[in-house]
């Protein structure tokens, strides 16, 4: 999953504002919020980063340590593809 390129499935809407990140599951009518990480980790998987890149991005953005950003993006992304909100293929 480190290195697949992921994209939100077409079944999902998002909401994004200050306080973080509200998900609309259409297939499933599951509702899902999470904090302002998780809100910028959802706009980076937006923009078809992968996990590595994500964990990159945080580490930078927040000052956590790489492995500590790693595990924090890799447990959110693995969250949401467990409930189909994600799908995702390798990286050429």
């Amino acid at each position: 999953m480190d290195h697949e390129r992921l994209r939100r499935s077409t079944a999902v809407k998002a909401s994004i504002s200050a306080d973080g990140l509200v998900l609309l599951d259409l297939r499933g009518g599951l509702v899902l919020s999470s904090n302002a990480v998780g809100a910028r980790i959802w706009e980076l998987l937006e923009q078809e980063r992968t996990v590595l890149e994500i964990a990159r991005y945080l580490a930078d953005e927040y000052g956590i340590a790489d492995d500590r950003a790693r595990e924090d993006a890799a447990a959110f992304v693995s969250a949401l593809s467990a409930r189909g909100l994600l799908t995702g293929e390798p990286r050429p």
